[in-house]
């Protein structure tokens, strides 16, 4: 008798700031919203942002939604397997994906952990029997 088991937690965040343009095509010069041009707004939580590029000049206003993330998956897999008598083998496997995404920007080891696991699972149970007869 064997037992395997195997887990993949993965957690990331990511915070983005300074809204940028590039000043003209293939430099690398760019002016940033809200700075060095035009103007940038948001209000109460954020989830999205508001950008005039020239402020009080001709061109309209855009809103773009906030990118800010932080994304959780654990997949994880275990697997019985039992040789009953020589050349049968029974394979019990069960495979469990949870994920999950929240547009906070932070990184909490704790509370992403929690979230992890409160995330609903998808579960997959698999049964397997093989028999090897002598030819």
């Amino acid at each position: 008798m064997t037992l395997e088991m195997y887990a993949k937690p993965f957690i990331a965040s990511e915070h983005y700031y300074e809204f940028k343009e590039f000043d003209a095509p293939r430099e690398g010069a760019y002016g940033v919203y809200g700075r060095d041009r035009g103007t940038i707004a948001s209000s109460g939580p954020v989830t999205s942002y508001t950008i005039d590029p020239d402020g009080d000049g001709a061109a309209s206003a855009f809103t773009i939604q906030n990118p800010n993330f932080n994304f959780r998956s654990l997949r994880s897999n275990a697997v019985f397997r039992w040789e009953y008598r020589p050349g049968l083998t029974l394979y019990v496997a069960w495979t469990q994906q949870r994920s999950g995404v929240a547009t906070i920007d932070d990184f909490d080891a704790g509370r992403d952990q929690r979230a992890l696991f409160d995330a609903r699972p998808d579960n997959i149970f698999l049964v397997k029997a093989s028999w090897w007869t002598a030819g």
